[in-house]
């Protein structure tokens, strides 16, 4: 269940109050919470927006749901700025502020710009509180199309936004570094490694993706990178580079359909560059943590062909949905049971094995 306590520090008593009122089925399907100067506060859930009010969320707009004044709103943006706008300064510049415990705040406002580059934001009208989610167990059945044959390779998740792909990635992170390969998971905005951190993982916190990818290369020796978001030309070609020196990437992108990513110069790259063996597609915000397609993209003629992958004997049609959450030490178990027994598997595996390698903001 989602622990609202983490927001204390950020939010009004009594907002954090209602949330706590709403039936657990409610607060674990609650993706994003939304503040918007004189406007009332909603809460994103899988079917819409509902209104948050004394009692938990309503679907009307009825007298006596909580609003969010300017100047609460101006008073939670510096609470999540821990009171120095400065020191957020370089994530203000991408649009957002991390938070420890994995939240990430988007911020709406005026750009304060300089040569066309974003420089800061001010005069701040929104913001939207992305909340992590932690689902033990949900990227199992992925284990058999990153690892075929034992050997992890390259495999990109495509899906819209809040379609699960963060939470798929850092499960999926934590699975292959329980089954001994070198995983490195490149961190930019605290979302992966955020809850508890990740074992057995080499993290890089705070990197510019293509920044941590080529170091990650360079310094960790990995077999599989993993990071969120794919987003410009750089993070491509240094995934590219990445693949080509023989380390598997596992990476989500922001998408909705294969012809749509046809059409689009990033996709198209790396598809030309065969970087990605594996496509992945989630089925989208209503049913997050649900993939319905796989497939193997390549060049054909003036288009793109799209072959679907056999994955355990079904074609590229099939759907999965995520288990319930089930304990994290229950992940996994026969793995960590059989590295070095019971006591030497929670050496390698437990929470303080995790390595932070680095957490800078630099350009």
């Amino acid at each position: 269940m989602t622990d609202w306590e983490m927001l204390r520090p950020y939010l009004p008593g009594e907002w954090i109050t209602a949330l706590q009122k709403v039936p657990r089925a409610g607060q674990d399907s609650v993706q994003e919470i939304r503040l918007r100067a004189g406007q009332p506060v909603t809460v994103s859930v899988p079917d819409g927006e509902r209104y948050l009010c004394p009692g938990g969320l309503t679907a009307l707009r009825q007298p006596g749901v909580f609003r969010c004044g300017a100047d609460r709103l101006e008073r939670c943006f510096m609470a999540f700025c821990e009171g120095s706008v400065y020191a957020h300064e370089w994530e203000l510049r991408q649009g957002y502020i991390a938070v420890p415990g994995g939240i990430r705040v988007g911020v709406a406002g005026t750009a304060v710009t300089d040569g066309g580059a974003v420089r800061s934001v001010q005069n701040v009208t929104a913001l939207c509180v992305r909340l992590p989610r932690h689902v033990a167990g949900c990227a199992a059945g992925l284990q058999g199309l990153v690892l075929p044959e034992g050997h992890p390779i390259s495999t990109l998740l495509v899906g819209p936004p809040s379609s699960g792909k963060t939470t798929l990635l850092r499960d999926l992170a934590a699975g292959l570094a329980a089954r001994h390969h070198r995983v490195a998971v490149v961190d930019e905005r605290g979302e992966l490694a955020g809850m508890g951190g990740l074992p057995g993982c080499d993290v890089l916190r705070g990197y510019p993706k293509a920044v941590g990818i080529r170091q990650a290369v360079r310094c960790l020796a990995p077999e599989v990178i993993v990071f969120d978001e794919l987003g410009d030309e750089a993070e491509a070609r240094a995934v590219a580079a990445c693949a080509h020196a023989g380390v598997a990437v596992v990476a989500s992108l922001h998408g909705h359909s294969r012809w749509e990513l046809a059409r689009q110069p990033l996709p198209r790259m790396l598809i030309q560059q065969r970087v990605f063996a594996r496509w992945l597609f989630l089925a989208g915000r209503q049913s997050p943590g649900v993939w319905q397609g796989c497939y193997a993209p390549e060049e054909h003629g003036d288009g793109i062909r799209w072959t679907p992958v056999d994955f355990n004997g079904r074609d590229g049609s099939w759907r999965v949905r995520c288990p319930a959450p089930a304990p994290a030490h229950a992940v996994f178990a026969a793995d960590r049971w059989g590295a070095a027994g019971p006591a030497a598997a929670d050496d390698l595996y437990g929470p303080a094995y995790e390595r932070v390698v680095a957490a800078v903001g630099a350009e």
